[in-house]
Protein backbone atom coordinates (compact mmCIF):
# COMPACT_ATOMS: atom_id res chain seq x y z
CA UNK A 1 0.00 0.00 0.00
CA UNK A 2 1.13 3.51 -0.79
CA UNK A 3 0.12 5.88 1.99
CA UNK A 4 -1.09 9.29 0.93
CA UNK A 5 -2.40 12.11 3.06
CA UNK A 6 -4.26 14.74 1.11
CA UNK A 7 -3.34 18.28 2.02
CA UNK A 8 -6.15 20.03 3.88
CA UNK A 9 -5.46 23.36 2.26
CA UNK A 10 -7.56 24.87 -0.55
CA UNK A 11 -10.19 22.12 -0.45
CA UNK A 12 -12.74 24.11 -2.47
CA UNK A 13 -10.16 24.93 -5.12
CA UNK A 14 -9.12 21.30 -5.44
CA UNK A 15 -12.74 20.17 -5.79
CA UNK A 16 -13.23 22.65 -8.61
CA UNK A 17 -10.05 21.57 -10.35
CA UNK A 18 -11.10 17.92 -10.17
CA UNK A 19 -14.14 18.72 -12.28
CA UNK A 20 -12.20 20.09 -15.23
CA UNK A 21 -10.51 18.19 -18.05
CA UNK A 22 -8.02 15.40 -17.27
CA UNK A 23 -5.30 17.25 -19.17
CA UNK A 24 -4.85 19.70 -16.29
CA UNK A 25 -4.09 16.98 -13.73
CA UNK A 26 -0.39 17.63 -14.26
CA UNK A 27 -0.91 21.19 -13.03
CA UNK A 28 -2.85 20.32 -9.90
CA UNK A 29 -1.00 17.23 -8.66
CA UNK A 30 1.28 19.32 -6.46
CA UNK A 31 -1.73 20.71 -4.56
CA UNK A 32 -3.11 17.39 -3.42
CA UNK A 33 -0.59 15.46 -1.39
CA UNK A 34 1.14 16.77 1.70
CA UNK A 35 2.70 13.44 2.69
CA UNK A 36 3.74 10.51 0.51
CA UNK A 37 5.21 7.43 2.23
CA UNK A 38 6.89 4.85 0.02
CA UNK A 39 8.76 1.76 1.20
CA UNK A 40 10.09 -0.86 -1.17
CA UNK A 41 10.54 -1.07 -4.93
CA UNK A 42 7.01 -2.36 -5.53
CA UNK A 43 5.43 0.65 -3.85
CA UNK A 44 7.84 3.05 -5.52
CA UNK A 45 6.92 1.64 -8.93
CA UNK A 46 3.25 1.99 -8.04
CA UNK A 47 3.73 5.63 -7.16
CA UNK A 48 5.62 6.32 -10.37
CA UNK A 49 2.83 4.66 -12.35
CA UNK A 50 0.36 6.99 -10.67
CA UNK A 51 2.48 10.06 -11.38
CA UNK A 52 3.22 9.06 -14.94
CA UNK A 53 -0.45 8.41 -15.68
CA UNK A 54 -1.00 12.16 -15.60
CA UNK A 55 0.34 13.60 -18.86
CA UNK A 56 2.90 14.95 -19.53
CA UNK A 57 4.59 13.61 -16.38
CA UNK A 58 5.63 10.47 -18.27
CA UNK A 59 9.01 12.12 -18.80
CA UNK A 60 9.78 11.98 -15.07
CA UNK A 61 12.84 9.75 -14.58
CA UNK A 62 12.27 9.21 -10.86
CA UNK A 63 10.11 10.21 -7.95
CA UNK A 64 12.32 13.12 -6.96
CA UNK A 65 12.64 14.28 -10.53
CA UNK A 66 8.84 14.36 -10.71
CA UNK A 67 8.39 16.00 -7.30
CA UNK A 68 10.67 19.02 -7.48
CA UNK A 69 9.03 21.07 -4.71
CA UNK A 70 9.52 18.57 -1.88
CA UNK A 71 10.22 20.32 1.44
CA UNK A 72 10.33 17.24 3.71
CA UNK A 73 12.19 14.13 2.59
CA UNK A 74 12.96 10.80 4.24
CA UNK A 75 15.43 8.89 2.07
CA UNK A 76 16.28 5.54 3.65
CA UNK A 77 17.60 3.65 0.64
CA UNK A 78 21.05 2.56 -0.48
CA UNK A 79 21.89 4.57 -3.57
CA UNK A 80 24.56 2.03 -4.60
CA UNK A 81 26.96 4.75 -5.65
CA UNK A 82 24.41 6.50 -7.87
CA UNK A 83 25.37 10.07 -8.73
CA UNK A 84 21.82 11.00 -9.77
CA UNK A 85 20.14 10.73 -6.36
CA UNK A 86 22.47 13.18 -4.54
CA UNK A 87 22.01 15.72 -7.33
CA UNK A 88 18.22 15.41 -7.22
CA UNK A 89 18.20 15.88 -3.44
CA UNK A 90 20.48 18.91 -3.68
CA UNK A 91 17.96 20.70 -5.91
CA UNK A 92 15.04 20.37 -3.50
CA UNK A 93 13.92 23.27 -1.24
CA UNK A 94 14.16 21.06 1.84
CA UNK A 95 13.25 22.03 5.39
CA UNK A 96 13.29 18.50 6.85
CA UNK A 97 15.56 15.63 5.87
CA UNK A 98 16.09 12.13 7.22
CA UNK A 99 18.91 10.21 5.55
CA UNK A 100 21.85 7.87 6.11
CA UNK A 101 24.97 9.88 6.93
CA UNK A 102 27.20 8.63 4.11
CA UNK A 103 24.53 9.54 1.57
CA UNK A 104 24.06 12.92 3.23
CA UNK A 105 27.78 13.63 3.05
CA UNK A 106 27.73 12.74 -0.65
CA UNK A 107 25.21 15.44 -1.60
CA UNK A 108 27.00 18.25 -3.46
CA UNK A 109 26.91 21.40 -1.37
CA UNK A 110 27.77 23.74 -4.22
CA UNK A 111 24.47 23.16 -5.99
CA UNK A 112 22.30 22.71 -2.91
CA UNK A 113 19.26 24.97 -2.73
CA UNK A 114 18.57 23.95 0.86
CA UNK A 115 21.77 25.15 2.55
CA UNK A 116 19.88 28.13 3.95
CA UNK A 117 16.47 26.46 4.33
CA UNK A 118 17.12 23.14 6.12
CA UNK A 119 16.08 23.32 9.79
CA UNK A 120 15.51 19.66 10.78
CA UNK A 121 18.08 16.95 10.06
CA UNK A 122 17.79 13.31 11.10
CA UNK A 123 21.01 11.37 10.45
CA UNK A 124 21.07 7.58 10.44
CA UNK A 125 24.37 5.73 10.75
CA UNK A 126 24.75 2.21 9.37
CA UNK A 127 28.30 1.94 10.69
CA UNK A 128 30.64 3.74 13.08
CA UNK A 129 31.74 7.19 11.99
CA UNK A 130 34.36 9.78 12.97
CA UNK A 131 33.15 12.90 14.74
CA UNK A 132 35.01 15.11 12.29
CA UNK A 133 32.57 14.08 9.57
CA UNK A 134 29.83 16.05 11.33
CA UNK A 135 31.67 19.31 10.65
CA UNK A 136 29.73 19.36 7.36
CA UNK A 137 26.79 20.71 9.38
CA UNK A 138 28.45 24.13 9.52
CA UNK A 139 27.26 24.72 5.94
CA UNK A 140 23.62 24.78 7.08
CA UNK A 141 23.07 28.18 8.64
CA UNK A 142 19.46 27.63 9.78
CA UNK A 143 19.81 24.14 11.23
CA UNK A 144 18.01 24.11 14.58
CA UNK A 145 17.07 20.44 15.09
CA UNK A 146 19.51 17.54 14.71
CA UNK A 147 19.03 13.85 15.55
CA UNK A 148 21.66 11.13 15.52
CA UNK A 149 20.66 7.48 15.11
CA UNK A 150 23.93 5.58 15.56
CA UNK A 151 24.64 1.86 15.23
CA UNK A 152 27.03 2.13 18.17
CA UNK A 153 27.83 4.42 21.06
CA UNK A 154 27.91 8.16 20.43
CA UNK A 155 31.05 9.74 21.84
CA UNK A 156 31.41 13.16 23.43
CA UNK A 157 33.34 14.27 20.36
CA UNK A 158 30.25 13.73 18.18
CA UNK A 159 28.10 15.86 20.47
CA UNK A 160 30.68 18.63 20.67
CA UNK A 161 31.07 18.66 16.89
CA UNK A 162 27.32 19.04 16.31
CA UNK A 163 26.96 21.78 18.91
CA UNK A 164 29.96 23.73 17.63
CA UNK A 165 28.93 23.38 13.97
CA UNK A 166 25.32 24.53 14.45
CA UNK A 167 25.14 28.05 15.97
CA UNK A 168 21.32 28.03 15.84
CA UNK A 169 20.93 24.58 17.41
CA UNK A 170 17.87 24.24 19.66
CA UNK A 171 17.83 20.48 20.25
CA UNK A 172 20.12 17.52 19.63
CA UNK A 173 18.44 14.12 19.91
CA UNK A 174 20.60 11.07 20.58
CA UNK A 175 18.76 7.83 19.83
CA UNK A 176 19.54 5.16 22.43
CA UNK A 177 19.76 1.79 20.68
CA UNK A 178 20.29 0.01 23.99
CA UNK A 179 23.96 -0.66 23.28
CA UNK A 180 25.17 1.88 25.81
CA UNK A 181 24.04 3.40 29.09
CA UNK A 182 24.04 7.04 28.05
CA UNK A 183 26.32 10.00 27.56
CA UNK A 184 28.40 11.47 30.35
CA UNK A 185 28.86 15.09 29.33
CA UNK A 186 31.72 17.21 30.66
CA UNK A 187 29.31 20.15 30.87
CA UNK A 188 25.54 20.31 31.11
CA UNK A 189 23.81 21.24 27.86
CA UNK A 190 20.04 21.47 28.16
CA UNK A 191 19.64 21.08 24.37
CA UNK A 192 20.71 17.42 24.38
CA UNK A 193 17.88 14.91 24.68
CA UNK A 194 18.33 11.14 24.76
CA UNK A 195 15.44 9.07 23.43
CA UNK A 196 14.75 5.40 22.93
CA UNK A 197 15.34 4.32 19.34
CA UNK A 198 12.18 4.63 17.25
CA UNK A 199 10.55 1.29 16.49
CA UNK A 200 8.45 2.49 13.55
CA UNK A 201 10.39 5.22 11.79
CA UNK A 202 7.81 5.64 9.00
CA UNK A 203 5.04 6.15 11.52
CA UNK A 204 7.13 8.71 13.39
CA UNK A 205 7.90 10.58 10.16
CA UNK A 206 4.20 10.84 9.27
CA UNK A 207 3.05 11.69 12.82
CA UNK A 208 3.14 15.53 12.73
CA UNK A 209 1.05 15.60 9.55
CA UNK A 210 -1.74 13.73 11.33
CA UNK A 211 -1.51 15.82 14.50
CA UNK A 212 0.40 13.19 16.49
CA UNK A 213 3.64 13.45 18.42
CA UNK A 214 6.96 12.66 16.76
CA UNK A 215 10.49 12.58 18.13
CA UNK A 216 10.84 16.36 17.73
CA UNK A 217 7.66 17.19 19.65
CA UNK A 218 8.61 14.69 22.37
CA UNK A 219 12.00 16.36 22.67
CA UNK A 220 10.30 19.75 22.95
CA UNK A 221 8.27 18.48 25.90
CA UNK A 222 11.51 17.49 27.65
CA UNK A 223 13.08 20.89 26.92
CA UNK A 224 10.00 22.75 28.15
CA UNK A 225 10.07 20.80 31.42
CA UNK A 226 13.75 21.63 31.87
CA UNK A 227 13.09 25.32 31.30
CA UNK A 228 10.19 25.30 33.75
CA UNK A 229 12.30 23.52 36.34
CA UNK A 230 15.12 26.03 35.90
CA UNK A 231 12.71 28.94 36.37
CA UNK A 232 11.29 27.41 39.55
CA UNK A 233 14.78 27.08 41.01
CA UNK A 234 15.54 30.77 40.50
Amino acid sequence: MIAFRSSGRDVALKLTLCLVARCVQFWIGCLFYEVVSISGDCRANGFLSLVNSKPPAATACSILAACTAVESLACWVDSNGSSELPLLISRLPLHRLSIEFKHFAGIPLTSSTWLSSLTHLDLIFWRSFPAQGLSILRHFSRLTHVALHPDAEVEIEHVVMVCSSCPCLQVLIIADTGDYTGLVLPVHDHRIVEQQAILNIVEDWEAPYSGCEDMWSCAKIVLDKRKASAVNKE
